[in-house]
């Protein structure tokens, strides 16, 4: 269970992470404040996980990033060697796609010294490539290309900094039910970046303004998503 306090939620807070197939309950109450007079308005909640609209999810977001190869140097993953001939002390260029079947048209030039690659130089690219993926360049590929007696394939990790893109938005896709009290289901909007509503404000002593519950279809990553407000109140996730 975790709690946001309101003058967090105005500036935006981190989110937690939310597991696909679990309930959460999103509950709303306002608190003791000197001047009731801050209840007399209309509030707004959201959640909100564009990383389009909110440049700072681009630093904190546990999400791969999907772009295009970033040119220049790219580190090695494995060891090539055994390479004999012309090919021990030379370059060769590949037509590079991602090891899960995304990410195309990049190019990567692989250099070899004393019989050994020790290089690899993005010249282009291409668009698709995501975080946590990898590149291999077959040990068939190595030896047709010239690499003679490569002794095996030629592995390449992406890491974010290595990708000219932006990170994926965490999908907000899901069920929601049981609404209470002041949140209603007419004045909710939802999409898959997130779902944000309207919301009367009581002036009165502390007393919940209302819930509902949310089930995400995936796994939502912590620190993926802004939590937004511009009430006085206290949202308690279960």
């Amino acid at each position: 269970m975790a709690n946001y306090n309101s003058s967090s939620m105005w500036g935006g807070v981190l989110g937690e992470e939310l597991t696909a197939g679990t309930e959460y309950t999103f509950a709303l109450q306002t608190f003791a404040y000197p001047s009731q007079s801050v209840y007399a308005n209309t509030a707004y909640f959201m959640t909100d996980s564009s990383t389009t609209t909110n440049s700072n999810l681009q630093g904190s977001s546990t999400n791969a990033k999907v772009g295009a190869l970033r040119e220049g140097l790219i580190p090695l993953s494995n060891t090539v060697g055994s390479i004999t001939g012309i090919g021990a002390n030379s370059t060769f260029t590949f037509d590079v796609s991602g090891d899960s079947g995304v990410g195309s048209r990049g190019q990567i030039a692989l250099t070899a010294t004393a019989g050994t690659i020790t290089s690899a130089q993005v010249t282009s690219g291409g668009e698709g490539y995501v975080s946590g993926d990898g590149i291999t360049i077959s040990q068939n590929d190595l030896q047709a290309a010239g690499f003679s007696n490569a002794d095996a394939s030629q592995q390449l990790d992406l890491f974010p900094d290595y990708i000219e893109g932006t990170y994926i938005s965490s999908d907000f896709t899901g069920t929601f039910a049981d609404f209470t009290n002041a949140i209603s289901q007419s004045n909710f909007v939802s999409s898959s970046c997130g779902f944000a509503f309207n919301i009367e404000q009581t002036a009165a002593n502390p007393q919940p303004l209302g819930e509902f519950k949310f089930t995400p279809t995936t796994t939502i990553p912590a620190n993926s998503y802004l939590i937004k407000a511009s009430g006085h109140f206290i949202l308690t996730i279960a």
